[in-house]
């Protein structure tokens, strides 16, 4: 993989290397944020996410055997010392194919059928990384190389581009990124030192990455305390806050289109309080 970071998140700090002590990234102050808040309210039931009636886009029911174009499945499989790998089912012939021949799991389709991801095993150092296949080729073309973990994953609409969120190996800092699909090469969008995965999602355009920016973690009862939106240009790595409150807890942003963003937001500042989900309003200023 190639890494790009911009200037607020030091290359140090993508390999693990960076100094001890509080590391997180800033909004992009050298540009104005171009997105404003018009309103939040309930959501209407008319009003689906585009995540949850998309195909390949939403959550698999099952995270090790997902079905995908022309008869094909993706899934964990098993040599004879019960290693799990990545294999293709050819449900038309029977035919088996290996995909992936290290350890994995969770296999993931790109929209477009071109590509499974999967989450590779490759050292008691380094594990839970990221991978991505070409199904025809068989040819891995994007290897499991980053120093961040990768278990929280998302492919943009157009196939282009993954996201991952999961922890800094070595560290106690979890780190948001994406890849461009083949191409590998790897922006960081955000970096908290709290052990807690961002959640995020895509615009239906792909343009944009919203996210759960976790600033908080109750560790004794694993859950959140502190969460606020942002939203992040994926052509250029910048990033902005949306909403950032101390009363609610801000999580699993969902576009449901290109202006309209669902939330669950916890009142009382915990993820342990009822939980309203509600859709945020935007207005865009900058240029299409």
């Amino acid at each position: 993989m190639h890494f790009r970071t911009s200037s607020l998140v030091p290359l140090l700090l993508l390999l693990g290397l960076g100094p001890s002590g509080a590391c997180s990234r800033r909004s992009d102050s050298t540009t104005s944020n171009p997105w404003t808040v018009v309103t939040i309210r309930e959501r209407r039931s008319s009003e689906l996410p585009l995540e949850t009636t998309t195909r390949y886009l939403r959550e698999p029911s099952s995270a090790n055997y997902v079905p995908g174009p022309d008869s094909l499945v993706a899934r964990v499989g098993t040599d004879e010392k019960r290693r799990p790998h990545i294999v293709i089912d050819h449900l038309g012939t029977g035919k088996v194919d290996t995909l992936f021949a290290g350890w994995a799991s969770q296999p993931l389709w790109s929209p477009d059928g071109r590509y499974v991801s999967c989450v590779a095993w490759t050292s008691q150092e380094t594990p839970h990384q990221l991978a991505v296949i070409d199904v025809a080729t068989k040819k891995v073309v994007i290897r499991p190389t980053a120093r961040a973990s990768g278990t929280v994953t998302k492919w943009s609409p157009d196939s282009r581009m993954i996201s991952a969120s999961d922890v800094i190996h070595g560290t106690r800092r979890v780190m948001l990124y994406m890849v461009s699909v083949p191409e590998g090469n790897v922006t960081v969008l955000d970096s908290v030192d709290v052990l807690e995965a961002h959640d995020f999602s895509w615009s239906p355009d792909g343009r944009w990455l919203a996210f759960s920016r976790p600033t908080e973690l109750d560790e004794s009862e694993e859950v959140v305390v502190a969460a606020d939106l942002w939203i992040a240009e994926t052509g250029t790595g910048r990033v902005w806050p949306l909403i950032e409150s101390a009363n609610f807890v801000e999580m699993n942003p969902l576009w449901i289109s290109d202006r309209t963003i669902q939330l669950d937001r916890y009142p009382g500042g915990s993820e342990r309080e009822a939980r309203q989900t509600l859709v945020v309003e935007l207005s865009y200023r900058g240029a299409k």
